[in-house]
């Protein structure tokens, strides 16, 4: 964000020297050394500061602001007049002609100290939700007027159960709280209970304790019980917004951080083309997905669907319309799972799904819902079949025993001429279905 300032000065040193502050707070400065040149420029810019010297050689500086905001408002610039005569007729006439402030010459550090101030209101946004506790409300007036001002959202309470209380209820971005709390309750309390919450996100959230305690190793051991940082009282309103800011932007980052390796993460265990898993992400958690079912005795069944001729697919209208048929495939998958289930392209044109809280005659109905369901789909209007094979875990098994029956059942159904659902029958059972 570039912020700008008009200085209008007949003295070429008083030029120089405002332009050496402004230019050192970050601000860039347009020089003019009459009204008349100053008023040429129009509304070429929108300045944040204006500052005219009382007595310009060609207008007086009241008749230039107010011809100024023929062209340009005003309203949210900081305007100045520059005066080195102690006159309050004069100033009262400043500020009738729209001048918000007067300052005179020789108070250059009372100026700059204004300035300074509102490029930081310009320049910092704490754009967040703060949770502020302090026991001394004129205090916790004040300082939360003052977060406001650099656009916070502030809580404030008055006391440690109630900061408990609403740490519980919302999300905040920073938690601020003066150490001695009142009965016997400080900060501490506060940081341990924080700390300490179930919710990773929420217990991370940073803790700037204020303090009046002047003894470096009972600061030191705010940060060992988990303060992210202190700061003494009486404090400086800038050091505090400072402080805040910094936190408040280390937390983004790191949110910022944690969502990227989520994605990563997600890339890294999805298939790209699906969009649903993939191998990987099968061995990773599907022996996890079966030993939880049978920890809480629910039945698991798994289903291997394999896409029937995808060679002659791809040889005759090529590996493009290959994939727009696997992507659908995908599609009707994942829409026609619960979320318990898990579903994963194992590779190629196989495809897994394990079933939780699905005995055997379940996911046979469910195979055979699939399987009719990818016939009626006719990706690019093209008719696609697949063969299923169906299983159930019993004791024993593991995730490998598993897919291999299912496996098994699959080449079953193809070898019985493929578009159709087969279960898989051990030869003795088998054998006992033929006779």
């Amino acid at each position: 964000m570039s912020i700008n300032a008009l200085i209008v000065d007949g003295s070429e040193s008083n030029r120089a020297m405002l332009v050496n502050m402004l230019t050192g707070i970050g601000v860039t400065c347009i020089t003019c050394e009459t009204g008349r040149k100053a008023l040429m420029l129009g509304g070429k810019r929108q300045y944040n500061f204006i500052i005219v010297s009382r007595h310009l050689e060609d207008v007086s500086a009241e008749l230039f602001l107010l011809r100024f905001q023929e062209h340009q408002h005003v309203d949210d610039t900081l305007t100045v007049m520059l005066t080195s005569e102690a006159d309050e007729e004069g100033n009262n006439e400043a500020y009738k002609a729209g001048y918000k402030t007067v300052f005179n010459k020789d108070d250059i550090d009372g100026l700059q100290g204004v300035i300074l101030e509102a490029v930081n209101n310009l320049t910092i946004d704490l754009h967040a939700r703060i949770l502020y506790v302090e026991d001394d409300r004129l205090l916790a007036q004040f300082v939360s007027s003052l977060l406001r001002r650099y656009r916070a959202n502030v809580e404030t309470v008055y006391d440690l159960s109630s900061a408990i209380a609403l740490f519980q209820q919302q999300e905040f971005d920073l938690i601020i709280t003066d150490y001695y709390l009142g009965n016997d309750e400080t900060g501490d309390d506060l940081v341990s209970f924080v700390r300490g919450f179930e919710d990773s996100s929420k217990a991370s959230v940073p803790v700037l304790v204020a303090s009046t305690e002047s003894n470096q190793s009972k600061r030191v051991s705010f940060l060992r019980n988990g303060a992210s940082d202190y700061i003494i009282k009486p404090y400086d309103n800038d050091e505090l917004i400072a402080r805040a800011s910094n936190l408040i932007a280390h937390k983004k980052l790191l949110e910022q951080f944690r969502q990227q390796q989520k994605e990563l993460l997600k890339m890294a265990m999805s298939d790209q083309l699906t969009g649903l898993y993939n191998r990987r992400s099968l061995f990773d958690f599907g022996s996890k997905y079966i030993s939880n079912a049978v920890r809480h005795e629910n039945p698991v069944s798994m289903l291997v669907i394999d896409v029937d001729h995808f060679k002659e697919v791809n040889d005759t209208y090529g590996h493009a319309k290959g994939d727009v048929v696997l992507m659908k495939i995908g599609k009707v998958l994942r829409y026609s799972c619960r979320n318990e289930d898990f579903v994963a392209r194992f590779g190629g044109e196989e495809f897994v799904m394990l079933l939780s809280h699905c005995g055997i005659a379940d996911a046979m109905v469910k195979a055979e819902r699939l399987r009719k369901s990818i016939e009626l789909s006719r990706p690019d209007d093209l008719l696609v079949t697949v063969s299923i094979g169906v299983t159930e875990f019993t004791t024993g098994d593991d995730l490998d025993s598993l897919f291999a029956r299912a496996d098994a059942a699959v080449y079953k159904a193809k070898d019985l001429g493929r578009n159709r659902v087969e279960q898989y029958l051990s030869s003795e059972e088998y054998q006992a279905v033929s006779a």
